[in-house]
């Protein structure tokens, strides 16, 4: 069902190069995140 949908939105995966994490609250003691999926839409 999710890959319909992604479909059916005209959706494209962004791949993920070089980097260990992807996201970060950018605090002090920052929260790094590594997430699975970036999509975007033409």
């Amino acid at each position: 069902i999710f890959n319909e949908i992604i479909g059916h939105l005209g959706l494209l995966e962004l791949p993920l190069k070089g980097r260990r994490f992807t996201w970060s609250n950018m605090q002090d003691a920052p929260l790094l995140e590594q997430l699975d999926w970036f999509f975007t839409s033409a």
